[in-house]
C-alpha cells in the first residue's frame, strides 16, 4: 500500500496500492466499495511478433498495458 486516506466524514477510506488501484473502502465495516483503475494507453494490445521494437520499448509497452504471449 503507498498511501491511506480518510474521507472529511470518516465513513470512507481511500487507498493507493502498488498494483496501480485506489480502492475505497467502508470505514466501519472494513467492505471494500469500489476498486478504480486508470486505462492505461495500450491496454489488451498484443505485441506478439511485432518487429523492429528493442527490449526496452517492449518493456515500456507491457508497462503501458501491452501484451505479448
Amino acid at each position: 500500500m503507498l498511501s491511506v486516506a480518510v474521507s472529511p466524514q470518516g465513513t470512507t477510506i481511500a487507498s493507493g496500492s502498488y498494483d496501480e488501484t485506489i480502492k475505497l473502502w467502508d470505514f466501519n465495516t472494513g467492505e471494500c466499495l469500489k476498486t478504480l483503475r486508470a486505462a492505461r494507453p495500450y491496454e489488451g494490445m498484443n505485441i506478439t511478433g511485432v518487429t523492429g521494437l528493442t527490449e526496452a520499448q517492449k518493456a515500456t509497452l507491457k508497462a503501458l498495458g501491452a501484451v505479448e504471449n
